[in-house]
């Protein structure tokens, strides 16, 4: 035991922290002391108080009852367990004013589990959390330290359940490990979504707020001030920079305009061939993966702007230095690009000092313009106006398999660490949900986020998150985007030939 001595109060009610004349403080269980006396310790408790002084001017009464009549001789006497008028009528001072006597309590009784006996058990099913871990997929080497560093955070703060961090290759290896029960979440952008819902049947559960009101951001092409001749009406032979393949802004949006419009030509499911045909030079981060891309052919000119080494080069991940909204911008910065789709934050992000890295630092948002629909122009703060589209933000995904209970101890998660977390300039040694470091961007959670949300229940189905337009710009550049709908189509017509010659 730390303590040499504790007391307990015996009082009519709980005593508040204090202290005593001969005594300092040192920790508080319920309603009694741990006390640590002064070096003449060796008295014993009975003998430490004066001889005839009373503990109590009104014996124990409760202060409403009581009737004082107080002259310069009553003021100028300490009292242990009264407070009263001499302390402006302030009650239970240090001690609780129905305090009788102080009593020592024995051996066993001067630990915390014995002071407080069965009411232990009380606090220890607080500290308890029913829920399994909740294991987040990444995809990045620098995501997977960003998720350990988050692990950590969130153990410190008892926030459960538990986060663990588990790595695939790729987001959609994210998606198989979710739907075989290795994995519960993972935090996907608007192309994945599409697929996660419509091909694997997961669910978003939590949203990214960005600058707007509602959880969405508008897809942007973004070109140089100086350059006049890029126009998004003609950028047949143009050299481009992409976040990745089959990624909202950077593919699904772009083409789907392009190819409505009649200014790309269309292959059906086939539209990085499409992409290939129509850009001279391109980093479309994930073109060289089949995972991404249907066709058996290989359009390496969709790769020739990207930086990436060794294994790295054009992947569809964090390892790719062009890879994401950051990565094309940066290509259209330093890469040889001559038009970014990105999101509308991006700019604003990268410019003006707010991106620490080399590349960055001497670019302002007055050299960038957005190119819009209709041929015009626009500074880069007039996304509003000039934009391709609407697109809802990236999403922590899981499946629809979990018991609904477990899927609110996710949502809760997430949504009370960011009160501990989600500022973007607390202390430097504090960990920060919605910042990466210098070098990478948009690890985990983008960089632009403000808040995180729980998507409501009416929404958390791929097809109500995304909305009717997203859905219909997938289609003209997805090859699966109705593979569902046709394989069973092609149940209903076999059955239905099975019924006539069964009648027949």
């Amino acid at each position: 035991n730390l303590f040499l001595s504790q007391l307990a109060v015996r009082t009519f009610g709980k005593p508040p922290i204090g202290q005593l004349p001969w005594f300092y403080q040192s920790h508080v269980d319920g309603g009694g002391y741990n006390l640590n006396p002064t070096p003449d310790w060796s008295r014993g408790f009975n003998q430490s108080l004066p001889a005839g002084q009373p503990t109590s001017p009104w014996s124990g009464l409760p202060t409403t009852e009581r009737s004082v009549i107080v002259n310069v001789t009553e003021l100028s006497k300490f009292y242990l367990f009264a407070s009263g008028i001499r302390y402006g009528n302030a009650t239970n001072l240090l001690l609780q004013d129905l305090t009788t006597e102080l009593v020592a309590l024995n051996g066993y009784e001067q630990t915390f589990t014995g002071y407080l006996g069965t009411h232990v058990d009380h606090f220890t099913k607080l500290r308890r959390c029913p829920v399994p871990p909740a294991v987040l997929c990444v995809v990045a080497e620098k995501e997977v330290e960003k998720c350990h560093r988050m692990k950590t955070a969130f153990k410190s703060q008892m926030l459960k359940p538990d986060l663990n961090c588990v790595r695939s290759h790729s987001h959609l290896g994210c998606m198989h490990m979710i739907q075989d029960g290795l994995a519960d979440l993972v935090v996907l952008e608007a192309g994945d979504i599409y697929r996660a819902g419509h091909s694997f049947g997961l669910i978003p559960i939590i949203t990214e707020q960005y600058n707007l009101d509602e959880p969405y951001y508008y897809a942007v092409a973004v070109t140089l001030q100086g350059d006049k001749e890029t126009d998004l009406l003609y950028l047949k032979g143009k050299t481009s920079c992409h976040t990745g393949i089959n990624q909202a802004a950077g593919w699904v949006v772009p083409l789907s305009f392009l190819i409505s419009n009649e200014r790309m030509r269309s292959y059906g499911c086939d539209s990085a061939r499409s992409a290939s045909e129509f850009f001279s030079k391109s980093c479309v981060p994930g073109a060289l993966s089949r995972e991404f891309v249907g066709s058996e052919r290989s359009y390496k000119n969709l790769c020739d702007l990207c930086h990436g080494t060794s294994t790295h080069f054009c992947g569809r991940d964090a390892s790719e230095p062009f890879y994401g909204h950051t990565g094309a911008f940066r290509c259209l910065v330093e890469g040889g690009g001559q038009i970014a789709f990105v999101k509308h934050t991006t700019v604003f992000e990268n410019t003006a000092g707010r991106n620490s890295m080399w590349w960055a630092r001497n670019i302002m948002p007055g050299d960038f313009e957005l190119v819009c629909r209709d041929g015009s122009r626009r500074p880069q703060d007039k996304y509003e106006q000039c934009n391709l589209g609407k697109v809802a933000s990236n999403a922590i995904v899981t499946s629809p398999n979990k018991p609904q209970s477990m899927i609110d101890e996710y949502i809760n998660l997430f949504i009370y660490a960011q009160q501990f977390y989600g500022s973007k300039y607390s202390e430097d040694f504090t960990f920060k949900m919605f910042v990466s470091e210098a070098a990478h961007r948009d690890l985990i959670f983008q960089d632009s986020t403000q808040q995180l949300k729980p998507v409501p229940l009416h929404r958390r189905n791929y097809a109500d998150y995304l909305g009717s337009d997203f859905l219909q710009a997938v289609r003209l550049v997805d090859c699966s985007a109705g593979s569902r709908g046709a394989q069973l189509s092609v149940v209903v017509m076999l059955v239905c030939a099975l019924s006539l010659n069964f009648w027949a």
